[in-house]
């Protein structure tokens, strides 16, 4: 990288670059500054006291404020939307270089400062002198990591964890939903726009939010948003962030005053990466949530700007019978399910590291390999999991489940231990700590049609190099049907507690088509054979449904339409006529509803672009847990022209669907596959576009997927 200046002043100040320190190592010490002081979980401050203020924000440390209100009022017919809805923004931060507030008068000493946010303008400095030395309490200031700004030629740390936020606003924009971007100057958006124009990124529609910050994580620290009254309003429900993280616990604050949402505050103690809604009352966290509310730490008031501050607000302590009630009123009418937290996840104890929900029926969960049965985590996983699919959906089924791949380290093997996959080596003392790696695939972000996505290897023309990180990203594209991926290398997030979820807060679309709908998925065998296939749904939206249909198609056939009639209330009904079916089959379909406000949207939301639900008369189709990959060699040769051919040993025999998925996650042809031994599959290439391809095998209970480029 060229060198680049601090150039807020005529003549600029070089990033240490003339001190005694070499520039790499003082760009690796501010790193683990970094990784210290942003660590997912803040520690509760050596000498704490307590402070018994009444008259707070629920705990939080300060009073409410303008369009806010305590959360023992909330509006009544309230909704949480699952992320998996329509939304209309994303809420990030941009990275901070924080440094004392005279920074402009410290010349070439400035790269060796660094400081830890505590109150907006306020904060603890730091020195380095053979190691991060306190230098007191006082007024800081905040540089955004920016090209020409505050890198210079040896600060990868910083270039490659800023990027990460880079290609994540480009990544939202892609979704069709706007940035929200909290700088702590206005005046700062000019330097992040010229940060993403220099990475050949759009700054088009990208909104800010000014206000101080200390962290990134605002999955944790954002509000959970959901609908309330007869226009499906939007509101804010703001808990309490982690004690010590008093600056970006007033995020939702920001957010009220500055965008004009409502915002109802609770003292409960929780954080968004361990919140899962099903999008109909039902809410999920792990057992991490009773040790937050079983404490008296509240949030970090203001002590005055002479000393550091060590008072916290006092709540009161909660029992688990008090938290459960409180999530059930506040979110959970349906009911509330709290499940054992990982013990190995980089403290946090978060559901979002390894599970998710494709929508209001189905689970989508991280799959630990085999080769990790000893570990503790695997044994939770398993038995949480089994806990998840045996609850009841809101149409009083089973939840459904699907599993994608569990990532690997960077040269594609697996980690040979749970410590190796939760240690991370200090490079100054050699010694391994416990913060965790916590890579995941699971940690990634919904944008309407988009999913963000993390990867763990470099991304090249828009897909990760490694090919153990292709072909997961595959086997991901087959569990997401229809939806376009956006790959992001995330490995400078390595050691911090999570990903690309946990840093991104989701604002739901106005004007929400809200349809609930028990999805008929898999083989079905003779059930629908003898009786049609019965399509239902919950329709609503605030000026009404002018219009439902099943758009639906048999193998691969041409779409055809149906009405679905008014049934009563919110209930739309239509049958998709399988009796007249014969042979083996597959339909395909999803619900397309238009309100009379002239605003349409299918379900799923993918549906008009490959991601329609599938059913047969099979046993086999659409459960998929990402095993047997032993048994599938790679396509050769690759990039194909003609033919490709791929190996297959399918042991005993074993009947398959084979589906062949665009880049736009369309599906462009479909077929079966029976066969036993050794075989070789070979697709007819010179009918395909040039383009690349996912190609799917779904049968016997497992998926595979494999990637496949045309000429």
């Amino acid at each position: 990288m060229k060198k680049v200046l601090l150039s807020l002043l005529a003549g600029g100040l070089f990033l240490g670059a003339q001190a005694q320190m070499r520039p790499a190592e003082l760009s690796e010490a501010h790193d683990q500054f970094r990784r210290e002081h942003q660590q997912r979980v803040p520690k509760i401050k050596e000498g704490a006291t307590l402070k018994d203020l009444k008259a707070t924000k629920g705990g939080h440390g300060s009073k409410l404020g303008n369009n806010e209100h305590y959360a023992g009022a909330l509006p009544a017919n309230r909704w949480f939307p699952g992320e998996w809805e329509e939304v209309q923004a994303i809420v990030v931060t941009w990275p901070y270089w924080n440094v004392p507030a005279n920074w402009q008068s410290l010349g070439d000493q400035l790269g060796y400062y660094d400081c830890e946010a505590t109150f907006s303008g306020y904060g603890e400095i730091y020195k380095y002198q053979n190691g991060w030395q306190y230098q007191g309490f006082g007024a800081i200031d905040q540089l955004p990591y920016c090209v020409g700004y505050t890198f210079n030629d040896t600060d990868t740390a910083s270039m490659n964890h800023t990027s990460v936020f880079a290609y994540l606003i480009d990544a939202i924009r892609q979704g069709g939903a706007e940035p929200w971007v909290r700088v702590t100057h206005l005046t700062d958006s000019i330097r992040v726009q010229q940060h993403m124009q220099y990475l050949g990124l759009s700054t088009t529609g990208i909104k800010w939010i000014e206000g101080f910050g200390d962290s990134f994580w605002f999955r944790d620290c954002g509000p959970i948003c959901f609908y309330y009254g007869d226009q499906d309003s939007i509101g804010m429900l703001d808990f309490m962030y982690y004690p010590g993280r008093a600056i970006d616990d007033s995020l939702p604050s920001l957010i009220a005053a500055q965008k004009n949402i409502p915002n109802w505050i609770t003292a409960i103690e929780w954080e968004g990466g361990n919140c899962v809604v099903d999008g109909d009352g039902f809410v999920m966290s792990s057992d991490h949530i009773y040790e937050a509310n079983a404490d008296t730490y509240g949030q970090l008031l203001w002590a005055g700007p002479s000393t550091s501050p060590s008072t916290y607000a006092q709540k009161s302590p909660l029992s688990e019978q008090q938290v459960r009630d409180s999530l059930a009123y506040l979110m959970g009418p349906r009911g509330v399910k709290i499940l054992p937290a990982f013990q190995y996840d980089g403290g946090t104890g978060h559901l979002d590291l390894y599970t998710d929900m494709l929508d209001e029926n189905q689970f989508v969960f991280s799959k630990f390999p085999s080769q990790y049965s000893n570990w503790t985590d695997y044994r939770t996983a398993a038995k949480n999991i089994d806990s998840m699919t045996s609850w009841q959906s809101t149409f009083g089924i089973n939840y459904k489940k699907d599993y994608i791949p569990f990532p690997r380290k960077d040269d594609g093997s697996y980690f040979t231990s749970q410590t190796e996959y939760n240690g991370v080596t200090n490079p100054y003392t050699g010694q391994q700590s416990q913060r965790g790696y916590t890579r995941t695939y699971s940690n990634h972000t919904f944008v309407n049609n988009v999913i963000v996505q993390p990867c763990f290897s470099k991304v090249v023309n828009g897909e990760p190099s490694a090919q153990w990180d292709r072909e997961y990203l595959d086997s991901l594209r087959a569990a997401y049907p229809g939806y376009t991926f956006y790959p992001i290398d995330v490995r400078a997030f390595d050691g911090f507690g999570g990903a690309l979820h946990c840093i991104t807060k989701q604002i739901p679309a106005d004007n929400p088509i809200r349809i609930l709908h028990p999805s008929i998925t898999g083989g079905m065998q003779d059930t629908y054979t003898t009786q049609n296939a019965t399509i239902e749904a919950r329709i609503t939206n605030r000026s009404g449904i002018a219009s439902a249909e099943v758009r639906y198609r048999v193998n691969g056939g041409a779409w055809q339409t149906l009405l679905m009639n008014n049934t009563g209330g919110d209930t739309y009904r239509t049958t998709i006529p399988t009796t007249t079916l014969q042979g083996e089959w597959e339909v395909e379909y999803y619900i397309h509803a238009t309100s009379n406000n002239g605003k349409s949207i299918n379900k799923p939301y993918t549906g008009a672009n490959g991601g329609a639900y599938r059913f047969s008369n099979g046993e086999t189709v659409g459960i998929s847990n990402v095993v047997a990959e032993e048994q599938f060699g790679q396509f050769y040769p690759n990039p194909a022209t003609d033919q490709a051919h791929l190996n297959i040993n399918l042991l005993g025999g074993a009947n398959y669907s084979v589906a062949i998925i665009d880049a736009a996650g369309r599906t462009v042809h479909s077929s079966s596959l029976q066969a036993q031994g050794e075989i070789v599959y070979t697709i007819n290439t010179a009918r395909l576009q040039s383009g690349i391809y996912t190609v799917v095998f779904y049968g016997n209970g497992t998926q595979v997927a494999r990637r496949l480029i045309v000429k």
